[in-house]
């Protein structure tokens, strides 16, 4: 399973760095368990032959109705 080498130091400091500092055990082992699952999905996915107009776009647009 991908992700199996990740610690829950590699978990606090990760926390850190987007500024969660206050997480207790339990969350952190909750985060590392949703990272693992994460990554393990993401390698999962087959990305080798994709191209940027593979990117799905979205497109807004106001109602000219609205007046906005």
């Amino acid at each position: 399973m991908a992700g199996e080498d990740l610690t829950l130091e590699d978990v606090k400091k990760m926390a850190a760095d987007i500024g969660l500092t206050r997480l207790t055990d339990e969350h952190l082992q909750q985060l590392m368990a949703s990272t693992r699952q994460a990554r393990s999905r993401r390698d999962a996915l087959p990305i080798a032959g994709l191209v940027p107009a593979d990117e799905p776009s979205h497109v807004f647009r106001l109602d000219p109705k609205e007046g906005r």
